[in-house]
């Protein structure tokens, strides 16, 4: 099991919250955002389980498997500044991921992490503009673009759920 980088949230959602004040990440700060991401994946991949429609099933799916792309950038960039490899953690291992509850996909849970993602576009082009290394800060830069498909993807998987 990952251990929670040191004085940060040990509540997924309150996590979520502290890493959306961050303007220019520290190291701790970098495996923080590993774990959510990491998360991130394994929450659309439980979505995604009770989905029958492929086509939304599909939208769930490729947002995770980004969730998990920007898990691994974000390594990268850690290694990069440290010279040190923090592998992005399975979900059995993922501190956020202990006492996981899946939810339900509805509109109101399509609706919140759509904002939530338009939110990680913001918050990684922070950490790109405050970043001077190039690739780190492309490797941000990336992962912001996605997050605005993941944004896009639930506002049309919300359009699609009963009210």
């Amino acid at each position: 099991m990952y251990a929670i980088p040191e004085s940060r949230p040990t509540n997924m959602f309150e996590a979520f919250a502290y890493i959306g004040t961050v303007a220019q990440p520290t190291i701790e700060d970098l495996k923080l955002m590993v774990l959510l991401e990491a998360a991130g994946k394994a929450m659309y991949d439980d979505l995604a389980e009770d989905v029958e429609a492929a086509d939304l099933k599909a939208l769930l799916v490729d947002s995770g498997r980004e969730e998990y792309l920007h898990a691994e950038r974000v390594s990268r960039a850690i290694e990069i500044l440290t010279g040190k490899s923090y592998p992005v953690p399975a979900a059995a291992q993922n501190p956020y991921m202990a006492g996981w509850v899946k939810p339900r996909l509805t509109r109101q849970l399509a609706d919140s992490l759509a904002k939530a993602e338009a939110g990680g576009e913001q918050l990684y082009g922070r950490w790109a503009s405050h970043c001077a290394n190039d690739e780190i800060s492309a490797l941000f830069k990336q992962s912001g673009r996605e997050e605005t498909y993941h944004a896009r993807r639930l506002e049309k998987i919300s359009a699609l759920l009963p009210a």
